[in-house]
């Protein structure tokens, strides 16, 4: 066989290969496509269920009615504020940690205290950040106003052990919502 025989296979092996990768790769991106769609209504039905629940969880309200003028505040990482009737605010926050942003609802109340701190989402890590859901450390935040800080920055609150960054995501969350209230009580809403 000559050279040039030879490499003309080569290249037809090698283009048969590629063709074929090709196609798998296709046929892969095809099928998580369909996948997503499919799932994607059940995944944004459980995130507002779970969002509802943490509402309710930190300001039991009949109703929880969206503020839209919120964005005018531009108070980061302050994502979205729901009046709680009469009761005051619960303000969605999503600071960042150590995996990634944490979605958190905090409810506060018309005299500017936190009424309670949820954990919607996050992705820190199991045993240390991820302790951050435990009631033990939310509930320090629980009667707190005008501004919270970690006992290690000469505040009240105890910082989850190995995960500061974590907790101090969350005490920032916490405050960018205390701060979004103060502004909402200010303005009269």
């Amino acid at each position: 066989m000559t050279e040039e025989k030879k490499s003309l296979r080569l290249d037809w092996a090698t283009l048969k290969l590629a063709v074929i990768l090709f196609a798998f790769a296709a046929a892969v991106a095809v099928a998580l496509g369909l996948v997503n769609r499919i799932t994607q209504d059940r995944i944004a039905d459980f995130a507002a269920k779970k969002t509802a629940e943490a509402m309710r969880a930190v300001l039991p309200a009949e109703k929880y009615i969206p503020v839209t003028d919120f964005a005018a505040l531009k108070i980061d990482p302050v994502k979205a504020v729901y009046a709680a009737g009469d009761e005051g605010w619960v303000i969605m926050v999503t600071p960042s940690g150590f995996g990634g942003e944490i979605e958190m609802a905090v409810g506060v109340d018309k005299s500017g205290a936190v009424t309670g701190v949820s954990i919607v989402s996050m992705s820190e890590t199991s045993g240390l950040g991820a302790n951050a859901r435990r009631e033990s450390f939310r509930s320090q935040y629980i009667g707190k106003s005008g501004g919270v800080a970690l006992k290690k920055q000469g505040g009240e609150i105890d910082a989850l052990t190995g995960a500061t960054v974590t907790s101090t995501a969350v005490t920032k969350g916490v405050n960018a919502a205390l701060l979004a209230a103060a502004e909402l009580m200010r303005e009269g809403a």
